[in-house]
């Protein structure tokens, strides 16, 4: 059976973020992840320590922390400090960050892959109470340790799509955050177990969930799929059966004017390829198809919208009556 989970981003009212945490236990709510929205909103490691301090059995993890925006040692004592609080709860996912932010920002990552294992094998060693001196491209460290007696136990999850990405997350990773259709998620799973072998890695399906069954936005629906099409590289896209020029120019639009400009080009098909709406009963049937595709959990949300908080406790009661059955 998959873990089912709740996905948060730092950009939703601190309001939310609280319920969800009161109530995740009660729930059945079996992971938290806080999707960073890079310099939008609240602040990544303080919403995940309010979630580890306010559940008792919902892992909580960040999904993700961008390294091309944050210092790397500040990373590793962040995470350090949020498993401890967590006692052993608490998942440290991180990415390069999404394409559009990061053109936003004037960011560009030469070597991406290379920047991403140097990061996670820095961190790997830091948790090991090793002292670490490394020099890659987005960070240097000069013997540098977190002072640590012993080792921790830390999970590292990518935030990846692309293929040379998700051969990396199949040799280091504890597990990756995926997102994307159906053709997109097979191949994912796919090229990661390849590469793995025997090793098993968690595969994290995060894709926008829409409710229509207690009045959530549609045209909410159609912002959130809109930056999702343009975050979506290339060679994601060309596995797809979908309209290329619109996808194309879907990205333009969202790159040039953002979100709510690119949702005026969002038709039916485009929720339907990236995002899981409708009933209750049709949307934990698509959780299902995705764990037969090879996920271990499934997130729910956001976007949040109408009357979400009776949404999600619906959903997560047809999730648990089925495995009851």
């Amino acid at each position: 059976m998959y873990r089912a989970s709740v996905g948060i981003t730092t950009s939703m009212e601190l309001s939310a973020t609280n319920w969800i945490g009161r109530n995740a236990d009660s729930l059945g709510v079996e992971g938290i992840w806080v999707g960073e929205d890079i310099g939008l909103g609240q602040e990544t490691s303080i919403l995940t320590a309010s979630l580890l301090e306010n559940t008792t059995n919902a892992r909580v993890g960040t999904g993700i922390i961008p390294i091309s925006v944050h210092n790397l040692s500040t990373i590793a004592r962040t995470a350090l400090t949020l498993q401890e609080l967590g006692r052993g709860r608490f998942v440290l996912g991180i990415g390069l960050g999404g394409i559009q932010d990061l053109q936003r920002l004037g960011k560009q990552v030469e070597r991406p892959v290379s920047a991403l294992r140097d990061a996670t094998l820095s961190l790997k060693r830091l948790f090991n109470s090793e002292s670490v001196t490394v020099e890659s491209e987005l960070f240097t460290l000069t013997d540098y340790s977190l002072r640590i007696s012993q080792s921790i136990e830390i999970p590292i999850f990518f935030g990846v799509r692309g293929p040379q990405m998700l051969k990396l997350a199949g040799k280091i990773a504890d597990g990756v955050i995926l997102s994307g259709p159906q053709e997109y998620l097979r191949y994912a799973i796919d090229t990661i177990d390849k590469v793995a072998s025997k090793r098993e890695i968690e595969k994290v399906v995060w894709l926008p969930t829409i409710p229509t069954f207690k009045g959530g936005s549609e045209k909410l629906a159609k912002q959130v799929v809109a930056l999702v099409v343009a975050d979506t590289p290339e060679q994601v896209l060309d596995l797809l059966d979908i309209d290329r020029e619109q996808a194309i120019k879907i990205r333009e639009v969202v790159a040039a004017s953002g979100p709510k400009a690119g949702a005026e080009f969002i038709n039916q098909q485009f929720i339907d390829t990236f995002a899981i709406s409708g009933t209750k009963e049709h949307m934990v049937d698509r959780f299902e198809e995705v764990h037969r595709l090879g996920a271990t959990e499934v997130v729910l949300g956001p976007p949040f919208s109408g009357e979400w908080r009776q949404a999600m406790t619906e959903i997560f009661e047809e999730i648990h009556r089925r495995r009851d059955v």
